[in-house]
């Protein structure tokens, strides 16, 4: 065999090596992690993946945040086809610590995701968690409000901030791609159409701690005046919540992400992103 087809094939091989570890190291808890600070926090935070997501959706931003000594992966949860939970890691002694979420059913209904998810806080609650983060991507995102809205608090933790990342709250469709992309546009009083998961968080809305912060990210692609959304969610639907949290007294603020960077799986893959979600959950 000539040396170049050697070289080409441990050149291959050794990119599915780096590959295979990549993806294995993701989805665990690293053994160790060296704060920037002493006095960190102990609140843990929530990364709930979209439609579709894996351990990919969100493992290379908590890796960032880990490596910088910002916060801590202390805990994996996987959520199998049944339900049932399988954790990896603990919050004890932890700084800052983020939990990963990765549901094995990926495309389970929303209503599904919040009962899991209603059994990650009950969880967290017996082992002595008072108080939680949530940060959501696409339909995670639709969920983590939900949560806020509907789950039980007497059982569960106290939620105290929401990031959310290209959430499509004024959506027909919370889960697949679809080629057309909706976008209902926005008058003085809010959008002319609203999409049943908006309408339903318009009644919902004041079902929220009134104490609760919102941080809500959102991507545009194009330059263009006549088009704004991240190639999958429309800024008119990611945004469509200010027309209502605020009027509610929710405190509420808006990040907007431009570029090719802001695609929709590329915003927890973006720098920016990072240092918004860290300022937002860790400054104050």
């Amino acid at each position: 065999m000539a040396w170049w087809l050697w070289g080409l094939l441990l050149g291959a091989a050794a990119v599915l090596v780096a590959a295979a570890v990549d993806w294995w190291r993701i989805g665990h808890v690293p053994k160790h992690f060296t704060p920037i600070q002493p006095h960190l926090g102990n609140t843990p935070t929530i990364y709930i993946h979209g439609y579709s997501g894996n351990r990919y959706s969100f493992g290379h931003l908590l890796g960032r945040l880990h490596r910088a000594g910002i916060a801590q992966k202390a805990m994996v949860i996987h959520v199998k086809r049944n339900g049932q939970l399988r954790v990896q890691g603990h919050l004890l002694d932890t700084k800052n610590p983020t939990i990963q979420v990765i549901f094995c059913r990926s495309r389970a209904h929303l209503a599904t995701e919040l009962t899991w998810l209603h059994q990650i806080l009950v969880l967290l609650k017996h082992n002595g968690v008072h108080r939680v983060n949530l940060v959501g991507h696409s339909m995670g995102a639709v969920l983590v409000m939900l949560a806020a809205m509907q789950l039980p608090t007497k059982d569960t933790p106290r939620i105290n901030k929401i990031v959310t990342l290209a959430g499509p709250f004024n959506d027909i469709e919370l889960g697949k791609d679809t080629d057309e992309i909706l976008v209902y546009e926005w008058g003085p009083r809010g959008p002319f159409r609203q999409a049943p998961i908006y309408h339903y968080i318009a009644e919902k809305v004041h079902d929220l701690p009134r104490d609760i912060h919102i941080l809500n990210i959102a991507g545009d692609i194009f330059t263009i005046p006549t088009r704004h959304d991240d190639g999958v969610i429309a800024v008119q639907s990611a945004f469509a919540l200010r027309w209502l949290l605020p009027k509610a007294g929710i405190d509420y603020q808006e990040v907007l992400i431009r570029g090719v960077r802001g695609a929709h799986s590329l915003l927890h893959e973006n720098k920016l992103v990072d240092d918004n979600i860290v300022r937002f959950l860790y400054a104050s």
